[in-house]
């Protein structure tokens, strides 16, 4: 065209036509009508409707009429568009059951977390009456842990990572403490004594999707260095305990345990011999074998048991030995439990347990029978609420009859089981209770009936910083002779958390006893200082 300036080479869309395929996949804009010269639009105005289209003349065909596309709906933009309407929104479903928002101990502090602290998938539900020969829980060494078990994950941010082992997660750790003990002899007018504590321990769990294998070992050994003890306290100490779990159907479990404890009687305990030169230990090798069967809600537990009960020669300080072999006995137990899911929460159980004890020796040192047989009831329930919950616990009653028509039958209510409380994301507290009846060789005496409650309250200052405070009591019952015992105690005691792998303890505590007779009360104080390496 004359006047306008050429165009060289092909621009974009050269030869495209009017219809067809666009290859740019350019949206084409659509001019807008502009309003005539002086005349501005306002907000209010109005405009003329459409024009209506034309109608067929009578007889005529009736022209096709296309319904108008729907209104365009983007959901970014569509607010911002004249014309557009926005999709109705789809009402959100109600939660019948929301999720606890869970936070790691290192975010406790912000508004609205909350810490529960759920049973570890290991936690055995399905716990019994403890090993005859395992000691009260308030009368292990200072330095030494009870069996416990294995460590919840994500809730520390200071625990140990572990090591893989192929499908297992080894935990090991040692402990090396130093402390004084103003009564280590547990009776009054002895010297004190600082010692020393050295404490190894290996836990292991493994990580199948079926099947379960666990393990908790934990051993020590108490070193005192005063010389004037008499007897020397030095003792070794272990607590073995194997887990293995077979999954035969999705509701049948075979369950499998092993265990191993290395301990010694409590200095100033009456069944120890005068003039010792040392502690004589025993051993408990025991075996479990159960079956778990799950009928809908309904849980059907069947255990029995075997442990070995074994107890060195004693030492004497002239160098002569007395023999334990009227302490060694057989112990054969059969249990019982039923167990009905209320709520994925609440799972009352009732449990029954019958057990007979057979001595090496049909007499022991005082010309007594001491085989006896022994039943027990308990109804409890293990519990998971609330988020913050969790554990078991269980009364009953427990009857124990002696082959020795001289010895009294036991008798009396008792108490077992171990419950959590998450009280706050920073504070947790544990309540643990014991029952059992222990054998003794005390004249007179059919049994040591030991009932024990303790509380421990653990706080985090900070995510690094624990304190820790600990109360308890027991009750020692020598049916028959009238020596009773009444124990008390409490601890304080602070953790320091340089990283995941290493950490200093200190604890101070307070041990109180006082007995029906003479020469068994006591009171003594202990301060420990320790270093724990973990992995």
């Amino acid at each position: 065209m004359l006047g306008t300036t050429p165009t060289y080479g092909s621009p974009n869309g050269f030869g495209a036509g009017n219809t067809g395929f666009d290859s740019m996949n350019t949206p084409r804009r659509k001019k807008r009508a502009r309003p005539a010269a002086g005349s501005v639009p306002t907000v209010n105005q109005t405009f003329a409707p459409p024009p209506a289209p034309p109608t067929a003349p009578p007889g005529a065909a009736a022209p096709l009429t296309i319904a108008p596309p729907p209104p365009e709906i983007y959901p970014k933009q569509a607010a911002g568009r004249i014309g557009a309407t926005l999709p109705p929104l789809r009402p959100e479903t109600p939660l019948s059951n929301p999720p606890t928002e869970v936070h790691p101990l290192s975010a406790a502090l912000r508004a609205g977390a909350e810490l529960p602290i759920p049973p570890p998938e290991n936690f055995d539900y399905t716990a019994s009456t403890p090993p005859p020969t395992l000691p009260p829980i308030n009368t292990f060494p200072l330095g030494v842990l009870p069996q416990r078990p294995l460590p919840i994950a994500g809730v520390d941010p200071w625990a140990p990572l572990g090591i893989r082992a192929g499908s297992f997660l080894l935990l090991p750790s040692l402990d090396l403490s130093g402390g004084y003990n103003t009564s280590p002899e547990r009776s009054f007018g002895t010297p004190a004594s600082p010692y020393f504590v050295a404490t190894p321990e290996l836990q292991v769990a493994s990580n199948w999707e079926r099947h379960s294998l666990t393990a908790d070992i934990a051993g020590s050994y108490t070193w005192y260095a005063s010389n004037d003890l008499i007897p020397s306290l030095n003792a070794p100490y272990l607590n073995s305990k194997i887990d293995g779990r077979v999954d035969v159907s999705r509701d049948t479990q075979i369950l499998l345990e092993n265990r191993v404890i290395i301990s010694t009687d409590n200095p100033g305990s009456p069944n120890l011999q005068t003039q010792l030169a040392q502690l004589p230990p025993n051993q408990d090798v025991g075996e479990t074998l159960g079956l778990v069967q799950q009928f809908n809600r309904l849980t059907l537990t069947l255990k029995g048991t075997f442990d070995r009960a074994t107890y060195d020669e004693s030492v004497l300080t002239n160098g002569t030995t007395d023999t334990n072999d009227d302490r060694n006995f057989d112990q054969y137990a059969g249990i019982l439990r039923v167990g009905y899911e209320v709520d994925p929460g609440f799972k009352p159980f009732i449990e029954t347990q019958v057990d007979e004890r057979i001595h090496d020796e049909q007499y022991d040192r005082n010309r007594l029978e001491r085989d006896s047989v022994g039943e027990s009831v308990k109804v409890g329930s293990a519990v998971n609420l609330f988020g913050s919950l969790s554990g078991e616990m269980a009364v009953g009653y427990l009857q124990r009859d002696y082959q020795d028509p001289t010895l009294p039958n036991i008798s009396g209510v008792i108490g077992d089981g171990s419950l959590i409380w998450q009280a706050t994301p920073l504070t947790t507290a544990k309540l643990t209770a014991t029952s059992q009846v222990y054998e003794t060789v005390v004249d007179g005496a059919s049994g040591e009936f030991s009932r024990d409650v303790a509380l421990q309250v653990d706080h985090a200052f900070l995510t690094w910083l624990i304190g820790t405070w600990k109360a308890g009591y027991g009750n020692d019952n020598y049916v028959g002779s009238g020596l009773t015992d009444n124990r008390y105690f409490t601890s304080i005691g602070l953790t320091y958390k340089f990283n995941r792998e290493w950490q200093i303890r200190t604890e101070l505590r307070q041990d109180w006893q006082t007995a029906s007779q003479p020469g068994f009360s006591y009171t003594g104080t202990t301060m420990l200082v320790g270093l724990r390496m973990q992995r």
